[in-house]
């Protein structure tokens, strides 16, 4: 395993900040390869938590080091000023990274950071993003892929989450990462994960368990495990958004993951100074609960749920 300094910024009032990567060269020059990007935000534990417990995997984890067979580079953080003090986006004037791609070396910071990043992570045949919602909602692990022309969704499948999300393009994500990483001739992963502040090592392991299947069945590590689900791709038309009618206390029934029948209770909303149960929510047809609200507090017109449509 190398170390290496991707970018380094001196800090009139901190600490410099410095992106490190982890290379892992393979042992077979002929072998696909992959770079992994963790955490580009704040409030993003879960994908800085699995990618450092993926470097814990390839320098530990693996028995022989010849198993490696294509180069792997993991960055686990970019964003560490965010991070550190609990801000989404970049904390001196809240632009988002993840729109700054491929970057531009005479520009503003987040520019000049995308462009150092990018850099980096060129010529990989692979590229994987760990990234959590933009929004106020929390989900299960799933696998986003812009309807770009781009997207290989054959491999996307091997990963073996239980969701594809074919997503339709929009102006704005042509300056995502994983869109310009695409267009540079990577075959680029989004995996979403669960929009919580707190480590879930479960749903940790998940997304690691994910990633490592992915790379074993790539042939980029030698490495038995189970093959997960058979994903199922899923656009716009077969999600079903769920908002409420009321302000309150939002208190889901049914845990993320689960499967529902229509006109099942799946939440309800409490009225925050009185107690009394104000609305209930039912699920309007058979599916599978993908995401819901994760605050305590939900606002009226809000979005509760989003169900996987079935049947």
């Amino acid at each position: 395993m190398k170390k290496i300094e991707i970018l380094k910024i001196d800090s009139l009032n901190r600490a410099p900040l410095i992106i490190e990567g982890y290379l892992f060269e393979g042992s077979d020059p002929d072998a696909p390869s992959v770079a992994i990007v963790g955490a580009m935000e704040g409030k993003t534990i879960i994908p800085l938590y699995t990618a450092s417990k993926l470097v814990d995997f390839l320098k530990n984890g693996i028995d022989d080091s010849s198993k490696i067979l294509g180069n792997i580079l993991v960055i686990p953080s970019i964003n560490h000023y965010a991070l550190n003090i609990n801000e989404r986006f970049w904390p001196l004037d809240k632009t988002d990274i993840n729109m700054m791609f491929p970057g531009y070396d005479q520009g503003e910071t987040t520019q000049r950071i995308a462009k150092k990043v990018f850099d980096a992570l060129e010529g990989y045949t692979h590229g994987i993003i760990l990234k959590t919602r933009n929004d106020l909602s929390t989900c299960m692990p799933y696998i986003k892929l812009f309807q770009s022309g781009y997207e290989d969704l054959k491999d996307a499948k091997k990963f073996g989450f239980r969701i594809i999300h074919h997503k339709e393009l929009k102006p704005t994500d042509t300056v995502s990462l994983q869109y310009n990483w695409q267009l540079w001739g990577t075959k680029a992963y989004s995996i979403i994960c669960p929009n919580v502040n707190h480590v879930n090592t479960a749903t940790s392991n998940e997304v690691l368990e994910g990633v490592i299947n992915f790379l074993s069945k790539k042939k980029i590590i030698k490495y038995k495990l189970l093959s997960g689900y058979q994903s199922t791709i899923i656009r716009k038309p077969d999600i079903e958004i769920i908002k409420t009618p009321k302000s309150g206390i939002f208190i889901p029934t049914k845990k993320i993951g689960a499967y529902v029948a229509k006109d099942e209770m799946i939440g309800k909303i409490v009225h925050s100074l009185e107690g009394e149960v104000v609305h209930r929510i039912f699920a309007p047809c058979n599916g599978l609960i993908a995401c819901h609200y994760k605050n305590a507090l939900i606002f009226e017109n809000a979005v509760a749920f989003r169900v996987v449509k079935s049947g």
